[in-house]
């Protein structure tokens, strides 16, 4: 006990930092909602030193008070001290987790997400048959977002074989003019298997050869989330080994938390870092290739932006939707959209209420398409569309508004 208190003392010079001002609890989604002190960073960072000061006797009593974050990042965004706090709660979670350990069955599930990818992949077609006929039997419990969503919509392709699988290799541009990897992350490997079909098409159209790794391995976050760091260091380290040996100049993402996962945490948490580019796939097309775009719609669209996007480039990706449609304008809120992968899952409830004023606004200003650069938020966004009653409220990745735009048709998995 004494070393997991030394661990957590270790800690305190990125604790230092916070000034407890309170500036956090304007922009934490879940203070938003229980307007209670445990929920946002400041509090949760006085929890932290309360422990390694002495103060709370069982350290693992504030597991559950970490472990209630969306990890957003909003809170560190706008932190006027700089205070990293994904970094601190990533940490103190898994120092934490040396004394209460995950179950066994939570254990063997990453087991075979994180470090069996090959396995994972043979149990895609069983996944993707339970939701197509498992989703019509669930009312409102933590499976619906991955269930319910898709079935009704059918924006994922019922395959046999994960996208890697049938993707995995080079793809080569009969005029190539540059190299690039495309990791799909587990989301698009496994469900959204159309996005990355797309994304290759378009690719190889600009003359881009694009390299998609052969077996899938997760970017490691759900881990990192759960408080088992070994492991998502294990899994930032492989991914990184693998991009190393191929030659391309960026490596192309269409999931920001992937990229958080990989890039921005990953090299920080693991010491390693890449001689390429990471980049996501609007921005590679926009900055980048700088490819021009037909405007193809005049129905009301609007676009969520992702917590784990990179701020700076939030006017290039409105940039590109404007090029795509009369009638675009991004949504006022502008909150997380309360999935956070696993906190979902640990926390429908409270997602769900996090995400109702999104719906809303969509329903108010009736809007026909909603766009997210995310797979998570795409899943949020449908479930609680959905259960506001908008059946023809299409929600997707914006690749489906540029793949109609620069081949004139949307997308067809039976062509």
């Amino acid at each position: 006990m004494e070393n997991i208190l030394q661990e957590l003392k270790e800690l305190e010079n990125l604790t230092i930092q916070c000034m407890k001002c309170g500036t956090c609890q304007a922009y934490c989604p879940l203070y938003q909602k229980d307007f209670d002190e445990s929920s946002v960073a400041r509090g949760k960072i006085s929890l932290i030193e309360s422990v390694f000061e002495g103060r709370i006797e069982k350290a693992t009593s504030i597991l559950k008070y970490l472990d209630y974050c969306v990890m957003c990042g909003k809170c560190k965004i706008n932190c006027p001290s700089g205070v990293k706090t994904d970094e601190i709660f990533l940490k103190a979670k898994a120092i934490l987790r040396k004394i209460e350990q995950l179950p066994s069955w939570g254990k063997a599930v990453l087991k075979i997400v994180m470090e069996k990818p090959e396995l994972l992949a043979k149990l895609s077609p069983l996944m993707h048959i339970g939701l197509r006929f498992g989703a019509k039997k669930v009312k409102g419990d933590i499976f619906k977002p991955l269930l319910s969503s898709f079935a009704e919509r059918n924006i994922y392709d019922i395959a046999s074989k994960t996208f890697s699988s049938q993707y995995g290799g080079w793809r080569k541009a009969e005029k190539e003019t540059m190299k690039v990897i495309f990791y799909p992350g587990c989301a698009i490997n496994m469900i959204f298997t159309n996005w990355g079909k797309q994304i290759i098409e378009i690719l190889n159209h600009f003359g881009v050869s694009v390299y998609v790794p052969e077996v899938n391995k997760c970017c490691g976050i759900p881990a990192a989330t759960l408080g088992e760091l070994d492991t998502y260091k294990k899994m930032v380290i492989e991914n990184h080994n693998l991009f190393k040996t191929i030659d391309a100049t960026h490596i192309i993402t269409s999931c920001p938390t992937c990229q958080y996962g990989l890039h921005e945490m990953g090299e920080k948490i693991t010491g390693v870092s890449s001689d390429k580019k990471f980049i996501d796939i609007m921005i590679f097309l926009e900055d980048v290739l700088k490819i021009e775009l037909k405007k193809i719609t005049d129905e009301k669209f609007t676009l969520h932006l992702p917590c784990h996007y990179d701020p700076t480039k939030e006017q290039q990706l409105n940039n590109v939707l404007i090029k795509l449609g009369t009638n675009f304008a991004p949504l006022e809120n502008r909150s997380c959209c309360g999935f956070g992968g696993t906190f979902n899952m640990k926390n429908y409830k409270h997602s769900k209420d996090i995400v109702k004023n999104k719906s809303s606004e969509v329903k108010e200003k009736k809007f026909s398409r909603v766009y997210s650069p995310c797979p998570g938020c795409v899943m949020q966004l449908t479930d609680s569309i959905l259960n506001d009653g908008l059946m023809d409220v299409e929600t997707t990745h914006p690749i489906e508004l540029v793949y109609e735009s620069v081949f004139g048709k949307r997308f067809s998995n039976t062509k």
